[in-house]
């Protein structure tokens, strides 16, 4: 009997997994609902699980932190970093809510605490900066990576890669299906490596390092915050999947027994300006600024443009340390003129048998 129990509770849970990730959108896996003062729930039902793992995404947790912590503002300003740590998995049989500490409301900074709760369980905690937005007189940024950097229109999709493995002859029956799960599940983001490596029989890669377009599928409001938090969304997608470049294999193998996220952290260069700007203005803010002497071999900064998460970024990832089951990765996100808009870094757990 106790066995029947647990394989139907397993059932149920699968069922219910597969039926919640088909329902909400990009925004709706973000977006939670205040339900008292800075305390912010996120449903069961909207809460993203892959099909080959049991915890939720955490790329939807930060992005839903960031969510919840930028309606506790008193002024609005636009993030500019975040620390976080993944404390313990959380699944999709409750919702999660999350609770705002105020900890500053300053005239340049406001920061703002987050502790994500499952069932009485902390599974996330995150510390945010928000800065007002200010110009200096020393500005300068690397130039974008061009060597071998195909644009994206002429790359196909993650997924579509996964499809054809359906027609590769090397597909072992029982990975099958898996890979027919993995294409149920509803793509949020659109994922386009610039050198996809074989899926089945990948082959090493060193420096761990490569190219990966990214933008949500679906259109996001005019809102400077909710792209800010669609970002941070995707920048969780592939970041840790750099650690098995040198290797000849990825995430899927069957020698890999566990990879998880450890903490994550995000440096917001720009402030994904959605408001009006006043030109007049920007040009008197200009004129008060005094110049920095500065080296002559300083590459100038492409123009600024209007950040969108629905548009196409282009996200470097490299992995340059793996050392005791840990792996260290890296990321710069940048806009198709050549713009550094976020830097990221994440440390995780990788096991292998």
């Amino acid at each position: 009997m106790s066995f029947l129990l647990k394989h139907r509770l397993l059932l149920n849970n699968i069922i219910h997994r597969y039926l919640s990730s088909n329902r909400p959108t990009l925004y709706e896996t973000l977006k939670v609902i205040e339900t008292s003062p800075d305390v912010f729930i996120q449903p069961a039902e909207t809460l993203f699980v892959f099909p080959n793992r049991k915890s939720v995404f955490g790329g939807q947790i930060i992005g839903s932190a960031i969510y919840a912590a930028q309606q506790t503002l008193t002024k609005n300003y636009p993030l500019h970093s975040l620390h976080s740590y993944f404390l313990t998995a959380a699944d999709n049989s409750s919702a999660i809510s999350y609770t705002i500490s105020r900890l500053r409301d300053g005239k340049s900074f406001e920061t703002r605490s987050v502790t994500a709760r499952q069932d009485d369980r902390i599974v996330f905690e995150c510390s945010m900066n928000f800065h007002r937005k200010e110009r200096g007189n020393m500005e300068h940024q690397l130039p974008m990576p061009h060597i071998d950097v195909p644009p994206p229109e002429e790359l196909i999709s993650l997924q579509d890669h996964i499809r054809k493995l359906l027609d590769d002859k090397r597909l072992q029956p029982e990975l099958k299906p898996f890979i027919d799960r993995a294409l149920q599940m509803p793509a949020r983001i659109d994922v386009r490596y610039c050198h996809q490596r074989d899926l089945l029989q990948p082959k090493p890669v060193w420096p761990a390092r490569e190219f990966v377009w990214i933008k949500a599928k679906d259109l996001l409001p005019d809102d400077s915050h909710i792209h800010r938090a669609a970002v941070a969304y995707c920048s969780d997608r592939v970041l840790l999947v750099s650690a098995f470049l040198p290797y000849a294999i990825n995430g899927f193998h069957p020698l890999v027994k566990m990879q998880a996220s450890l903490d994550h952290s995000m440096w917001f260069h720009d402030d994904f300006n959605f408001d009006t700007i006043d030109e007049n203005k920007l040009s008197e803010e200009n004129q008060s600024i005094k110049p920095v002497p500065r080296s002559l071999d300083i590459p100038p900064i492409p123009p600024k443009v209007r950040v969108r998460a629905d548009d196409w970024l282009l996200y470097e990832i490299e992995c340059p340390i793996h050392m005791n089951n840990r792996a260290w990765t890296m990321g710069r996100i940048w806009t198709r003129n050549g713009r550094l808009i976020v830097t990221c870094a994440q440390e995780g757990v990788i096991r292998c048998q």
